[in-house]
């Protein structure tokens, strides 16, 4: 299989809305320890949804287009959040590249 540009960025998109989603718990929480368990948390459930229904090797992996429908939603679902945690450029900046990279991908 060669890896094409577009695959890299794609790779770059899914560590990107990890990476934003522990941004956004830890300052989404409250306290100190609210902190930690939604910078956790928040990635860990992008983990579970990806690894069930998008990852090459999940038997249950949708096909092309309902995938590429709940790809853009969790994408989308990441900006959100980190709008309401005070990133709200980052959020849409994140979605609109993440989602546009996605719709280009071959088979991300």
């Amino acid at each position: 299989m060669d890896v094409t540009p577009i695959d890299v960025l794609a790779f770059v998109c899914e560590m990107a809305m990890l990476a934003l989603l522990s941004v956004a718990g830890w300052r989404l929480g409250p306290t100190t320890l609210l902190s930690v368990v939604l910078a956790v948390a928040l990635p860990g459930v992008a983990i579970l949804i990806w690894s069930q229904w998008m990852a090459r090797t999940s038997r249950r992996r949708l096909r092309r287009p309902p995938r590429l429908a709940a790809e853009i939603a969790l994408f989308v679902a990441a900006g959100a959040t980190a709008a309401a945690a005070g990133l709200p450029w980052w959020g849409a900046t994140f979605a609109v590249v993440a989602s546009a990279t996605f719709a280009l991908a071959r088979d991300a």
